[in-house]
């Protein structure tokens, strides 16, 4: 009777024995001893031991919007507004920069 090979233990052995080694490194290792498995095993268990060279996690879904904060009182408006028209130069710059969204 074939005795079967727990592929889960071994990769676990192969990140035990390698902590900073890549997914694609320990597939090539356990493929030179004969052990088939997947990249998408390894991963898993990469994932599961907690492994620094794990695939960052991907966030799916739409961005957050950035919220930006609103001034509260007319005082924290005023220099708002203020340096707005410093950065754009001018009163009449700003009012052309402001028109763009008007439309």
């Amino acid at each position: 009777m074939k005795k079967t090979v727990n592929k889960s233990e071994l990769i676990r052995g192969m990140i035990a024995k390698n902590p900073t080694a890549k997914a694609t490194e320990i597939f090539a290792l356990l493929k030179k001893d004969g052990v088939a498995v997947s990249l998408p095993l390894i991963y898993q268990a990469m994932i599961k031991n907690g492994s620094p060279k794990t695939m960052t996690a991907v966030k799916r879904g739409r961005p957050k919007a950035v919220a930006t904060a609103i001034p509260s009182n007319t005082n924290d408006l005023f220099a708002a507004m203020q340096t707005f028209v410093s950065a754009a130069g001018s009163l009449d710059n700003a009012i052309e920069i402001l028109s763009v969204f008007k439309k």
